[in-house]
C-alpha cells in the first residue's frame, strides 16, 4: 500500500537537494497562532451499529499537545421524521455516539447539528450544521489477487470488478482488511476514485490496492481472507479526502504555494467533514 508513495518522494529529494545547493537567502516565516476553529469527523453508514462523531478543536502550529476535545456539547442527528440526540463516551473525551445501534439507508439525508459550545471562547455560543445523503446503486461483483515480483517490490494486487450506473455520476472509496484487521486504517491510506474514467457503467478489473512482502502486516499467507470494502461516497468527501490527501502529501514542487484549508462541508467555518456512505465487502480466502 506504501509503494505508491516511493517515487513522489524520491522526486521531492531531488528538488530539494537541487534547491539546497542554489537557495542562500534567509527566509522567515511567520506562524503565529490563529483562531480556534472546530474540527468535525464522523459518518453513518449502511453498517448497523453506533455511528459517531468526534469534536475537537484545532491548535496553535507549535503546540505539541493533542487537539483539544469538545464535551458537554450537543450533537443531534436527524433523518425522516426522526431525531435522535447523540451520547456522550465517558471514556473517550469528545466522541459522540447514537444512543443505538441503526443501518443508513441509501437516498436517505441525515442533519447533523451541533450546539451549545464556545470554541472561540467570545461568550457566544456557536450553531454548526451539515448534511449528506447516502448515495448507492453501485453492485460490488468480485475481486481478484494478482501475485507479481519485480526489482523493486513484490506482493498481490487486487482488481476490482464493478457494475455501476453510466448515466450518474458516481465516486467510491476503497478500505482493505486482512484476517479481520483493516490495513487502511488512515487518511493516507484510504484510497477515493471517480467512475468517469470507466463511463461505460463497469469496472473491468481495476487495481484497488496492493499488499506487500516487504510489509509484516501486509504479507499474504495460505488461510488468510483478505476482505475488499467498496464504500459509495458523495462528491463532497471525495473531494475532502482529496485534498486533505494533497495536503499531507506536500506540494510539489516546492515553492509552488502556500498550503490551503481542506473543503469541509461543515458549516459556520468548521473544518473536517460529515458523511453518509453506504458499504459492500468482498472476501476471498488465499489458497
Amino acid at each position: 500500500m506504501r509503494l505508491r508513495y516511493i517515487y513522489r518522494s524520491v522526486l521531492i529529494l531531488i528538488a530539494a537537494l537541487i534547491l539546497a545547493t542554489a537557495c542562500t537567502e534567509k527566509i522567515d516565516i511567520e506562524l503565529d497562532s490563529t483562531y480556534a476553529r472546530l474540527v468535525v469527523e464522523g459518518a453513518v453508514t449502511s453498517d448497523s451499529l453506533n455511528h459517531y462523531i468526534l469534536l475537537s478543536i484545532t491548535s496553535n502550529y507549535f503546540s505539541n499537545r493533542p487537539s483539544p476535545k469538545v464535551q458537554d456539547a450537543v450533537v443531534e442527528l436527524s433523518f425522516g421524521n426522526e431525531t435522535m440526540q447523540l451520547i456522550e463516551n465517558d471514556a473517550v473525551p469528545g466522541r459522540y455516539e447514537t444512543p443505538h445501534a441503526f443501518r443508513g439507508t441509501i437516498g436517505t439525508t441525515y442533519d447533523l447539528d451541533i450546539s451549545q459550545l464556545d470554541v472561540d471562547q467570545d461568550g457566544q455560543e456557536e450553531v454548526y450544521h451539515s448534511s449528506s445523503t447516502m448515495p448507492g446503486g453501485a453492485e460490488l461483483e468480485k475481486i481478484e489477487l494478482k501475485y507479481y515480483s519485480t526489482p523493486v517490490a513484490s506482493g498481490y494486487t487486487v482488481f476490482m470488478y464493478l457494475y455501476h450506473t453510466a448515466e450518474i455520476r458516481e465516486w467510491f472509496g476503497f478500505k482493505l482488511i486482512k484476517n479481520g484487521i483493516l490495513l487502511t486504517s488512515t487518511l493516507e491510506q484510504y484510497s477515493v476514485l471517480s467512475d468517469e474514467i470507466f463511463d461505460s457503467g463497469y469496472f473491468p478489473g481495476f487495481p484497488v490496492g496492493f499488499l506487500s512482502d516487504d510489509e509484516s502486516d501486509e504479507v499474504v499467507y495460505p488461510g488468510d481472507t483478505i476482505t475488499f470494502e467498496l464504500n459509495c461516497i458523495e462528491q463532497s468527501y471525495y473531494n475532502f479526502v482529496s485534498e486533505a490527501q494533497l495536503e499531507i502529501a506536500g506540494n510539489f514542487p516546492l515553492f509552488s504555494g502556500p498550503p490551503s484549508n481542506v473543503v469541509s462541508n461543515i458549516d459556520n467555518g468548521a473544518m473536517g467533514t460529515f458523511a453518509a456512505y453506504s458499504i459492500q465487502r468482498y472476501s476471498v480466502i488465499m489458497e
